[in-house]
């Protein structure tokens, strides 16, 4: 993963599938092909408990993290320290 002063860019309209641990986004994949579920277990195994996943997506230039409704039970954006943690990541 690139460090935080390379950011990667999202392309507007796309989504990527991110684990947020400790403030920092620690994997992330552009392959939405996989459920949320299956992107925990092949990256981590089991999702530790101080760590959250979902989808990062940018829409008319603002880029957003949004909870995994497999793991939250609902789509809404993310809490605000994941938030900041995609916007030190992603642009």
């Amino acid at each position: 993963m690139k460090p935080p002063s390379e950011k990667i860019e999202v392309q507007d309209g796309y989504y990527m599938l991110i684990i947020v641990q400790d403030g920092v986004v620690k994997h992330f994949t552009p392959n939405v092909s996989l459920s949320h579920a299956d992107f925990v277990k092949r990256s981590v195994g089991t999702l530790p408990t101080d760590a959250w996943v979902g989808s990062v997506t940018k829409n008319d230039g603002y880029l957003t993290a949004i909870n995994s409704f497999t793991f939250y039970q609902n789509q809404l954006p993310a809490p605000i320290e994941i938030q900041k943690a995609v916007q030190a990541q992603f642009c």
